[in-house]
């Protein structure tokens, strides 16, 4: 059937063109099973996305935002809604991205990478306090993820509060010293305090 086959893509789908041949077809199957269904997340996601890259955003945003209200708190539920927040970061659409994860952790409160989404869009979009705070969250719900220890070394450094950046970003680069992002992290941290301390110098 055409509409499994187009939800079996849903966890990428930004594929969906190269997936399937006849376009118009799917698209108009994917609006037939959320019309059915409007809880059906996978299928929401998947148009959401559609409607994005068709330069349909108030549609495709209405959709995806959605998710936040039909998914429950199962692991696969999260999961779509964090595919979809994904989605958003990778098209640049951090303010529709930062809507989006804000909703989601009033819902489901606990689930660290919402906190994480959220502090990624919000210092995308120069709001460097929320940024720090959902970064700060996320690493208290999993304080051994090394992960979201660079990202608030990150937000922390775009803040500005450059020292605890650089202590944070160590840190990150210690947990795992393969991570090229962390370590990039850290030599532009470097960079910033160098380039303060020069200003005030001169």
């Amino acid at each position: 059937m055409l509409v499994e086959r187009v939800v079996e893509l849903s966890s990428e789908p930004q594929k969906l063109w190269c997936a399937i041949g006849d376009t118009e077809r799917c698209i108009r199957a994917l609006e037939r099973a959320v019309e059915i269904s409007p809880s059906y997340a996978a299928a929401v996601l998947t148009l959401g996305s559609v409607e994005y890259q068709r330069n349909r955003k108030a549609k495709g945003r209405r959709l995806l935002l959605s998710l936040v209200s039909v998914v429950d708190d199962a692991p696969d539920g999260t999961e779509i809604i964090d595919a979809a927040g994904d989605f958003l970061i990778q098209r640049g659409e951090y303010a529709d991205g930062l809507e989006l994860y804000r909703a989601a952790v009033l819902r489901f409160p606990d689930v660290a990478v919402f906190h994480q989404g959220r502090g990624c869009c919000a210092a995308h979009e120069v709001s460097f306090a929320e940024a720090v705070a959902a970064s700060r969250r996320a690493l208290a719900i999993e304080p051994d993820n090394q992960k979201f220890v660079n990202d608030l070394g990150w937000c922390l450094a775009q803040s500005g509060a450059l020292q605890e950046a650089l202590a944070t970003l160590e840190r990150a680069v210690a947990m795992d010293p393969a991570d090229e992002l962390a370590r990039e992290n850290l030599r532009l941290c470097n960079l910033k305090i160098v380039k303060r301390r020069r200003k005030k110098a001169g």
